[in-house]
């Protein structure tokens, strides 16, 4: 009877490691540039399965987790993603994060080539911003996006409520309200200088 208790425990201990952790990572290419780097993100930073918002989340990651970035950023959505591994309970998984929540985030150095052409809004709170349903503290948390996000105003006019202006943004096709003190908001893409 023990035997069998002992064996389902165990049986029970890897399937939920496997439901847990749906991606085990892969090894580092060759050649491709390894550091350690700890998550700077008071809520957890989550880990997807591509540089998208959308893409899906393996994982969480703790504050002050300790993980290892591999090879180059890569940039999308106007954020600069982190291809990480982090290794818990002796499973190892991959995958793409917000590089503006690791430690040594090296800033906002984007690429502005890879941006649409026209009016932009830069995501400048630190802790990501909360993008509601409504322009009002009541309307619901529909997405959280992190420092760095370039999103598309829908032109709508803005509006005060609760204390704060609500600029109105298309996130992946959908309009959603953010408080545009913790934005940055330009007419056209900013021409790189080229002193």
């Amino acid at each position: 009877m023990r035997s069998k208790k002992l064996s389902f425990i165990i049986l029970f201990a890897i399937l939920a490691a496997m439901l847990l952790v749906p991606m085990v990572g892969a090894a580092a290419p060759n050649g491709a540039q390894e550091k350690t780097m700890v998550v700077r993100a008071p809520l957890g930073l989550r880990l997807r399965s591509g540089t998208s918002l959308v893409e899906p989340i393996h994982l969480v990651m703790f504050n002050g987790e300790k993980v290892t970035v591999i090879g180059e950023p890569v940039w999308n959505q106007g954020i600069r993603w982190s291809n990480v591994r982090v290794t818990r309970w002796g499973v190892t998984t991959t995958g793409w994060a917000a590089s503006a929540y690791l430690a040594n985030y090296p800033g906002y150095d984007e690429p502005f080539g890879h941006f649409h052409n026209g009016p932009g809004c830069k995501v400048t709170a630190t802790v990501g911003l909360r993008l509601r349903t409504a322009p009002t503290l009541s309307g619901r948390i529909a997405r959280i996006v992190p420092y760095g996000t370039v999103l598309v105003p829908t032109g709508e006019a803005t509006v005060h409520a609760d204390g704060w202006t609500w600029q109105s943004l298309y996130i992946n096709n959908v309009s959603l309200w953010g408080a545009r003190e913790f934005l940055d908001c330009f007419t056209e893409i900013p021409a790189p200088d080229t002193k």
